[in-house]
């Protein structure tokens, strides 16, 4: 599988881990709200992602680190008891990789003369 899959694939599982834990103590309209404000940002990179826009993977990259920061701290505080949360936050440090290893490769290597 070439890595852009790969990320998107990353990606498209992030939304929804996100999206569903945030959904998981019931659907209110103030948990959809909760739910549409944290994937609002994913959503929109996804298009950068799937049209293969320069520079959607180092936006992505940048979008994705206060992500891992936030769900790191949510797994912590939560003792590892939030199951969806741990494995969001397992996907966005993969996909953080990945889209690293993807920017890494695109970039023209150094001409030494």
């Amino acid at each position: 599988m070439p890595l852009h899959r790969f990320a998107l694939a990353c990606h498209v599982g992030l939304i929804l881990l996100l999206a569903t834990a945030a959904l998981a103590g019931g659907i209110t309209p103030a948990s959809l709200c909760v739910a549409a404000a944290i994937v609002a940002p994913l959503l929109i990179t996804l298009r950068g992602l799937l049209t293969r826009r320069g520079g959607a993977e180092r936006w992505l990259t940048v979008l994705l680190v206060p992500y891992a920061g936030a769900l790191s701290v949510e797994v912590v505080a939560r003792a590892g008891a939030a199951a969806l949360l741990s494995a969001a936050l397992l996907i966005a440090v993969l996909e953080l990789g990945v889209l690293l290893a993807l920017i890494r490769s695109s970039r023209p290597s150094a001409v030494r003369e």
